[in-house]
């Protein structure tokens, strides 16, 4: 039993018809039928019933044809992915929660439209956690802050940079100090993203560096609740200015921090020598040209 004398069947079958299923296949009725009768000598078994025209299945002919579609199927499926990977294809992208929460839906919508056979999932991770992830194998790609200049296990694209800044609640002290250093910060409550984080990193070297102390009164990597704590006066927060939305400037009062924090970036960071497959080279190309130089809206504002 070959995989081609199945298919003969199965468009005997659908078309009711040797002609048909040969025109169909691009073969020559002769072949159609040798193939339908190597199947019943194999088998044992009458397929069609010959004296009728156009052909009938047998009762014998209809249970061999349920179990013959499904093979049929996917041996046509599998030839489509291949002459067409792009269109088919799963991988996991990992992200920042806020980048998973307020950027990748612009991006990964209308990626779903143009391919819609194409599954992503999505991982929301720190930092640390993204790295180690991509360097694991257990996602395909990071959108993340860069590796270490020293790491030779990693590539990375650039996207965007950002800086740091301070939130605060309305008429907050802070918010009007001009010079603002970190020992100033250090005089609030202060709230910050998780100990994985590059924000956390940057916070707590300066302040190592000055041999300042300072109360951590909440760490999270939900910068959405991080603004919220921040709203009703849990304390200042130091935060990444790409997470800032508009509406944020209602409620917040924002210092920028490049003066005190280096600035940094978000880009696409992969394993070195991982094979990427069309559909993921299609979804990098789809985030550089989406995202490619973003600016945060904060910056449009009047602070």
């Amino acid at each position: 039993m070959r995989l081609i004398e199945l298919t003969s069947f199965y468009y005997t079958a659908r078309y009711h018809s040797v002609t048909k299923a040969a025109r169909r296949q691009e073969v020559g009725q002769s072949v159609v039928s040798q193939h339908v009768r190597r199947l019943e000598i194999e088998f044992g078994i009458t397929l069609f019933d010959r004296s009728s025209r156009p052909y009938k299945l047998t009762v014998e002919g209809n249970a061999f044809l349920k179990l013959v579609i499904p093979i049929v199927d996917a041996a046509s499926s599998l030839k489509d992915q291949i002459a067409h990977p792009e269109q088919h294809g799963a991988f996991v992208v990992g992200a920042y929660p806020d980048l998973v929460m307020h950027h990748l839906p612009k991006v990964i919508q209308p990626f779903r439209e143009q391919y819609p056979d194409v599954r992503i999932t999505l991982l929301a991770r720190p930092y640390d956690s993204l790295l180690r992830l991509v360097k694991s194998g257990e996602v395909d790609m990071a959108l993340c802050s860069p590796p270490s200049a020293d790491d030779q296990n990693l590539d990375y694209l650039q996207l965007f940079s950002y800086n740091a800044v301070l939130l605060t609640p309305k008429n907050h002290p802070l918010a009007n100090l001009q010079n603002i250093g970190i020992r100033d910060i250090s005089q609030s409550s202060l709230i910050l993203p998780g100990p994985e984080s590059v924000i956390w990193q940057q916070v707590d070297r300066a302040l190592e560096a000055q041999g300042i102390e300072c109360d951590v009164t909440l760490s999270m990597d939900s910068f959405q609740s991080i603004k919220r704590y921040v709203e009703i006066d849990m304390g200042v927060a130091v935060v990444s200015d790409f997470t800032l939305l508009p509406e944020d400037l209602e409620h917040l009062s924002v210092v920028n921090l490049d003066h005190l924090f280096p600035g940094s970036a978000i880009g696409i960071c992969t394993l070195k020598g991982k094979y990427l497959g069309p559909a993921v080279q299609n979804f990098i190309d789809k985030l550089a040209a989406d995202l490619t130089g973003f600016r945060s809206a904060l910056w449009e504002q009047p602070i």
